[in-house]
């Protein structure tokens, strides 16, 4: 990594960090006040390089840094108290692990010489070692400056990821000479010439190709088309993972679905019949796996920035260490492909043709009838209703993987969800951080009661700054993932942890929000029009029957594909 020293000034701790940060072109610091990080909140109050916002609770600090990346690819910092604070935050800082989303955290820690005599919000500085890309601990003011812009240039490395800085509370507010830092981001480069040939003749070879895109493709900008391209190349259909959805635009004839147990069993037909999988930046997680048990084709080529997980999951036949808009647009310039083909393999007619008997079938069992409200046809309806140019965050829970199939992207920043880590709450906080990053756009956030209640308080956040946000409540008074799994009955005896749902319209109101209930899509469709004409924060309460059939006892229905003829 490059750090530049530059000419030494003496200015308060707060202010050689604040500096540090806007070098970086960070423009964002969210944040709860405490007493520990004053010296540092008074320096974002006095100057007007970043913007200042305050959460209601430190778990949804990082939520909120995260949406605010996800939606614009432009990283946030984030402050807490150590301590209550961190440890409220490490939840937001492991999903942005797992996601490969820079943030910078800072955490106005206790002092040095205070550690072992139980100081206020005394915690080892080691906790946070496994929850972040880097944790990095200043004890003096001689290596502030030098630390601080090592750990902001270690989080905008590819592959990226959040960086905790432990500053001591007493450096942010001492005065002191040190050097300002110039950070830039270092590139790694990687041998891939005989791979990348290798897996040109395969790809030209392949008779039943399918491309596979995950959250690397997310990560790596302006891969879209290079990946459209490639599929029209290769007349492949395309799959994504959770954090790959978007990434291709699902208007296309071309994409298959999102992977996991809920792949309907049209799109299982297509993936298992293939020869080659080129998957585009992905680490194969459990999650849209389906725990490992998907075939990925008779030759696997696999393409991943991070090195670590080539081979980690599934077994390479071709491993190409890159970022995937490079790889697509290298992989694009060799492929030799002809129109003669020695099968009935046509990847826009089979993916069609896949995803319209999945909704076949959502039609037949009564999924998408107007009243009652069932998940997938309030998905559908909210897709209709809202511009095509809207940002969706999910927040977790069955809708969410109803949305995975239901509910298209057609960009990579306009819909926003989390990866493995699947941590609730994540919802609400990521729509402000979107709003955020895009206030003139339309910003939806689609949740759960669950999910809901572990972030309400953001709605007062978002009422205070202005951030009108449309929440859609998928309220089935349930966590429904847990109570429909098979486990409930072997574990449970059957016990479906049944509550009723506060009434969010209500409580909407309360915060300063707009509150509006539903029981149908029409009613739906009407709500979502005067939301997004609304002068602030809406939320859309729908009432969604606690026994619904569930996303993935929907996709095991009798497929009729047979793309192998």
């Amino acid at each position: 990594m490059a750090t530049h020293r530059e000419s030494r000034t003496s200015k308060p701790g707060g202010d050689h960090v604040y500096d540090a940060l806007v070098d970086a072109g960070i423009e964002l610091l969210v944040g709860l006040p405490g007493t520990q990080t004053l010296p540092l909140d008074r320096v974002v109050a006095e100057r007007s390089e970043m913007e200042y916002v305050m959460a209601r609770h430190e778990t949804s600090i990082p939520h909120i840094a995260w949406g605010y990346y996800e939606a614009s690819g432009k990283p946030a910092a984030t402050l807490t108290v150590p301590g209550p604070g961190d440890t409220n935050a490490m939840h937001g800082l492991k999903n942005a692990s797992e996601d490969c989303v820079p943030i910078i955290h800072i955490s106005a820690d206790i002092d040095p010489a205070d550690r072992g005599k139980g100081p206020i919000h005394e915690i080892e500085a080691d906790t946070y070692d496994n929850v972040v890309k880097a944790n990095v601990n200043v004890e003096t003011e001689a290596e502030l400056s030098e630390k601080v812009g090592r750990a902001i240039e270690y989080a905008l490395t590819p592959p990226y990821g959040p960086v905790r800085i432990g500053v001591p509370s007493s450096l942010l507010e001492a005065t002191f000479e040190a050097s300002t830092v110039s950070v830039t981001p270092e590139t790694i480069h990687h041998d891939n010439e005989t791979a990348y040939a290798d897996a040109v003749d395969a790809l030209t070879n392949a008779e039943r190709p399918i491309i596979y895109v995950g959250g690397g493709a997310r990560r790596s900008s302006g891969a879209g088309k290079p990946i459209e391209n490639l599929a029209e190349t290769l007349d492949a259909p395309v799959l994504s993972s959770y954090k790959g959805k978007g990434v291709f635009p699902e208007d296309d004839p071309r994409f298959l679905g999102v992977t996991a147990k809920h792949l309907p069993n049209s799109a299982k037909q297509v993936l298992d019949a293939a020869d080659t999988v080129l998957a585009l930046g992905t680490d194969f997680d459990g999650i849209t796996t389906a725990n490992w048990e998907l075939p990925m084709g008779e030759m696997l080529i696999h393409v991943n920035l991070d090195p670590t997980d080539i081979d980690a999951a599934y077994d390479s036949d071709i491993a190409i260490v890159d970022d995937a808009t490079h790889a697509s647009k290298r992989l694009l310039k060799g492929i030799r492909r002809t129109t003669d083909r020695s099968n009935a393999w046509n990847g826009a007619e089979l993916a069609s043709k896949a995803r319209t008997e999945y909704v076949d079938n959502l039609e037949e069992q009564g999924l998408l009838a107007d009243s009652p409200v069932n998940t997938p046809g309030a998905l559908r309806t909210i897709r209709d209703a809202i511009p095509r140019e809207s940002i969706v965050t999910t927040d977790i829970g069955g809708f969410r993987l109803w949305s995975k199939q239901v509910f298209e992207a057609y960009n990579q920043q306009q819909y926003i969800t989390a990866g493995s880590w699947a941590g609730m709450g994540v919802g609400l906080p990521a729509a402000l951080g979107a709003k955020l990053a895009h206030p003139d756009d339309p910003v939806v956030s689609l949740t759960g009661d669950g999910g809901l209640m572990m972030c309400l308080t953001e709605l007062h956040t978002a009422a205070e700054h202005g951030l009108n946000v449309v929440v859609v409540v998928f309220n089935n008074c349930d966590y429904g993932v847990i109570s429909k799994s098979p486990k409930i009955d072997q574990y449970a005896d059957g016990h479906r942890f049944e509550w009723g749902s506060p009434d969010f319209a209500s409580i909407a109101e309360g915060f300063g929000c707009q509150g509006i209930d539903v029981d149908s899509r029409t009613s739906l469709r009407n709500a979502l029009t005067d939301a997004l004409d609304a002068e602030k924060p809406t939320v859309i309460n729908v009432d969604i029957p606690s026994d619904e059939q569930s996303v993935v006892e929907a996709s095991q229905y009798s497929s009729a594909i047979e793309p192998r003829q």
